[in-house]
């Protein structure tokens, strides 16, 4: 089967909902400390968790406080509801809810005197076809020169026809996440085969290091989020970013909360 190359945005931060999209003005300067929201609830048996930290002013230490005791709540449009547990100082996980694709589930978050909530919907699951990672030398990385030796690495995937889906990419090392992170979404390759690079100029990886990459169906919100933040570094936990970013949130200025689908590939480098 012949592949395409899909249309690649390397992203890190958020997304809106289509009813509260708004792009906020973050002072750099000394400001009140916002929460930090990170929400995932995958469809594929793993773990359904929210961190919440606290932001800090751009010229401090990135040391983000946990916030402990707030009283996390997850009900789906079934009407099934999961009140999380705290499991580690502002990260708090779900004891019954499941993720099912075209479910929408709806996150509450009380904080004192404060609530944030939010709202995502799981697509259909696409399978993660294959992954393919080559190792490369200087000035045969596609995109643009390496520095020495390193990896370049493939995702393939079939889109469905007739329906507009978005992608995000997560990479890990040996079980720690690197990072990066990569959106897609179809509107050069709705109904086709793809195969895209994860585009990354000094993948330095050593023999028997395991890759995996993590494939995830997520909305459009989701992926408005991720997408607006662009090539940035540190992912949401980097608070004191200087941006005007977009969030699915409602009662906060910085985090996301999604729902997907989870599929992974793994790679032993010999």
């Amino acid at each position: 089967m012949k592949y395409t190359s899909g249309l690649l945005s390397i992203a890190l931060l958020l997304g809106s909902l289509v009813s509260c999209t708004k792009v906020i003005d973050i002072d750099t300067n000394a400001s009140d400390s916002q929460i930090v929201v990170q929400g995932s609830l995958p469809s594929d048996g793993d773990k359904t968790f929210v961190k919440l930290m606290k932001s800090v002013n751009f010229d401090e230490s990135n040391n983000y406080p946990a916030v402990r005791n707030a009283v996390v709540t997850i009900v789906d449009d079934a009407g099934n509801s999961d009140i999380l547990t705290e499991v580690a100082p502002g990260f708090y996980e779900a004891d019954s809810i499941i993720g099912i694709s075209g479910r929408t589930y709806n996150l509450s978050i009380q904080v004192d005197s404060k609530t944030i909530t939010s709202t995502s919907t799981i697509p259909d699951k696409v399978t993660l076809d294959s992954i393919i990672v080559t190792e490369v030398t200087e000035g045969n990385i596609r995109g643009g020169a390496a520095s020495g030796k390193t990896y370049e690495v493939l995702v393939r995937y079939t889109d469905p026809a007739n329906t507009n889906n978005y992608y995000r990419f997560i990479e890990s090392v040996n079980g720690i996440e690197t990072g990066d992170i990569y959106v897609f979404d179809d509107r050069l390759t709705n109904g086709l085969a793809v195969e895209s690079p994860l585009l990354k100029f000094n993948r330095q990886l050593k023999s028997n290091d395991v890759l995996t990459i993590e494939m995830q169906c997520i909305d459009k919100n989701v992926y408005n989020y991720f997408k607006s933040f662009g090539n940035l570094s540190g992912g949401p936990q980097n608070s004191s970013t200087p941006a005007n970013p977009y969030t699915n949130l409602i009662g906060t200025k910085l985090g996301y909360f999604s729902a997907h689908t989870a599929d992974r590939k793994n790679h032993v480098i010999h």
